[in-house]
C-alpha cells in the first residue's frame, strides 16, 4: 500500500496495516496525527486510497471536525475525504466542522468543491445548526470563510435557500456584514456565550483537556468578538472547582456542637467529647464500656529480647601421638587463648617456649616444567608439516648464530631437541627431504647446514 509507506516515512510509527493506523488515529495518538499531517503533500491517489478504506471515512470526518487536532492533520483528513468524493449528508457535516479550513491554500481547488457542495447540504440537515448553538456558530464561521473562495454574491445565493430563521444562515450573513442580527437572536447569542464561558471556567482542568468542557473561545467569526468580551466580563467571578486550582472550595467546616451546662464530672475529664456528641471528625461517640469490678489488674508486661546463656568453649587438648612440649603440656582457656607456663618469668628457669610448628610430613614441592626454548615453536611447526617450516627454522638459527655465535646456537638447539616432548616424534617425509637438501647444499649458509645436520642426526640417524 503506497499510503501506508507514506505514513511511515517519517518514523512516526511502525504500523503493519491501515487498520492498526486508523485505530491509533481514532484515539488521537500523537504519532498518527503527525503522520497524517506529513501525508498532506502526498499524491491524490494515495489520499483517495486512504479515504476509501472501509473504516477510514468516519475516523477522517471526526479528525477533520476536531478543533483540538493540529491544523495539518485536519487539512489532510478533509482533503482525503474530498478526493474520494464524499457525498451527502456527510459533506454537510464536513462543511460545518471543517469549513474554516477553506482559506488555507494547501486545500487547493477542493476548497471550492467543499463550499459549493457542502453548504446546501448543511442547510438541508438543519439540526443544531438551525438553532442558536455553537454548531450554528461553526456554520457561520464556515460561511464567512467560504466567501473568500466563491465570493460574497455566490455565497448569498447559496444561503438564499436556507429555511426561515435559520440561526446559522442569519449568523453567516451577520458575519459578512450583509445583515444585522434580530433582537431575539442577539439576546440568545449573548445568553449562550455567557453560559458557555461560565461552564468553561467552572470545569476542572482535566475536563478541559479531554474535551468534556465546552471550548473557549468558541469557533465564531470576528463579528461576534464584542459579545465574547462581554461574556468574559460577566463570568469574571466564576472560579474552577478543580482541587488544584481552588483547594479551599473542597474544605468542609465541622458542625458546631450544641452548648450544654458543665458538670463537675466534665471538669475532671477535661475537654473530651461526651457520649452522644459529635467529635471533630464528624463521628458520634457511644457510651464508654464500664470496667468490670471483678477483674484484677495484671500489671505492666514488658517484652525484652531473649538472651541465650553464655556457652564456654571446651578446653583444647593435644591430639594423641603428638610429641610432648618441652617443659609442660600446652593448655588453653575456654575462650581459646593459650595459658602461659607458671614458671615463665622465673629467674632460675627462664627460657622461651618453642613455637608450635606443623608436622614435617608434607609432600615434596612439585617440579616446575622446563620453559620452552627459542626454537620450540619452529620445531613444532616442522613436526606439524607446515609449509616452509624447515626454512623458517634455519632462518631463525642463522639469526641466533649472528647474535650469540654458532657454538651457542648448536648448544641451544641440541638442548631443545633433547626434551622429552620430542623424543616420540617423527619427522614428516617432506620435511626430512628438505633438511637433507639443505645439509648437502654447499651454497647454503653455515648456520643452515649446521642446524639441518643436527636435526637429521638426532631424529633420523638415531642420535636421540
Amino acid at each position: 500500500m503506497p499510503i501506508l509507506a507514506t505514513l511511515r516515512q517519517d518514523r512516526a510509527g511502525e504500523w503493519k496495516s491501515l487498520e492498526e493506523y486508523l485505530r491509533e488515529l481514532r484515539h488521537r495518538e500523537t504519532g498518527a496525527l503527525a503522520a497524517l499531517g506529513s501525508a498532506l503533500s502526498a499524491p491524490a491517489q494515495e489520499h483517495k486510497e486512504l479515504a476509501e478504506h472501509r473504516e477510514a471515512g468516519a475516523v477522517l470526518l471526526e479528525v477533520a471536525c476536531d478543533l483540538r487536532v493540529p491544523k495539518g492533520a485536519r487539512l489532510a483528513a478533509a482533503r482525503c475525504l474530498l478526493e474520494a468524493g464524499i457525498e451527502a449528508p456527510f459533506v454537510g457535516h464536513l462543511f460545518v466542522g471543517a469549513g474554516d479550513l477553506v482559506t488555507d491554500p494547501r486545500l487547493g481547488g477542493l476548497a471550492r468543491k467543499l463550499v459549493e457542495s457542502g453548504l446546501p447540504v448543511a442547510l438541508e440537515l438543519g439540526g443544531e445548526a438551525a438553532q442558536i448553538t455553537l454548531a450554528a456558530g461553526a456554520f457561520a464561521r464556515a460561511a464567512h470563510a467560504g466567501a473568500s473562495v466563491v465570493g460574497v454574491d455566490r455565497l448569498k445565493e447559496l444561503l438564499a435557500s436556507a429555511p426561515e430563521l435559520h440561526a446559522g444562515a442569519i449568523a453567516g450573513l451577520f458575519a459578512l456584514g450583509e445583515a444585522e442580527l434580530p433582537e431575539g437572536h442577539r439576546t440568545g447569542w449573548k445568553r449562550l456565550l455567557e453560559q458557555t464561558c461560565s461552564a468553561h471556567r467552572r470545569a476542572p482542568a482535566a475536563a478541559r483537556r479531554v474535551g468534556l468542557a465546552p471550548p473557549w473561545p468558541p469557533n465564531l467569526p470576528e463579528a461576534f468578538a464584542p459579545m465574547i468580551r462581554e461574556a468574559e466580563e460577566q463570568s469574571a467571578s466564576v472560579q474552577s472547582s478543580d482541587a488544584a486550582a481552588n483547594p479551599a472550595a473542597l474544605k468542609k467546616e465541622p458542625p458546631a456542637a450544641p452548648a450544654r451546662a458543665s458538670t463537675p464530672r466534665d471538669a475532671g475529664r477535661g475537654s473530651a467529647a461526651q457520649p452522644g456528641e459529635t467529635n471533630r471528625a464528624g463521628k458520634t461517640l457511644a457510651p464508654p464500656i464500664r470496667k468490670s469490678p471483678y477483674r484484677r489488674p495484671t500489671g505492666t508486661v514488658m517484652e525484652v529480647p531473649p538472651a541465650a546463656p553464655a556457652k564456654p568453649m571446651q578446653a583444647l587438648g593435644r591430639a594423641p601421638g603428638d610429641a610432648p612440649h618441652k617443659g609442660s603440656d600446652l593448655r588453653f582457656d575456654p575462650l581459646g587463648n593459650r595459658i602461659s607456663r607458671a614458671d615463665r618469668w622465673s629467674n632460675d628457669q627462664f627460657e622461651w617456649e618453642a613455637p608450635v610448628l606443623p608436622s614435617s610430613d608434607l609432600p615434596p614441592p612439585p617440579r616446575a616444567q622446563v620453559a620452552p626454548g627459542p626454537f620450540a615453536s619452529r620445531l613444532l611447526a616442522v613436526f606439524e608439516d607446515r609449509p616452509e617450516a624447515v626454512d623458517r627454522l634455519c632462518a631463525a638459527a642463522e639469526a641466533r648464530a649472528a647474535v650469540r655465535g654458532e657454538e651457542e646456537l648448536l648448544r641451544e638447539l641440541r638442548a631443545e631437541v633433547s626434551r622429552i616432548a620430542w623424543r616420540s616424534r617423527t619427522l614428516p617425509e617432506l620435511q626430512r627431504e628438505r633438511l637433507r637438501m639443505i645439509a648437502q647444499d654447499s651454497l647454503q649458509p653455515a648456520a643452515w647446514r649446521a642446524a639441518a645436520g643436527l636435526l637429521l642426526d638426532f631424529f633420523v640417524s638415531g642420535g636421540k
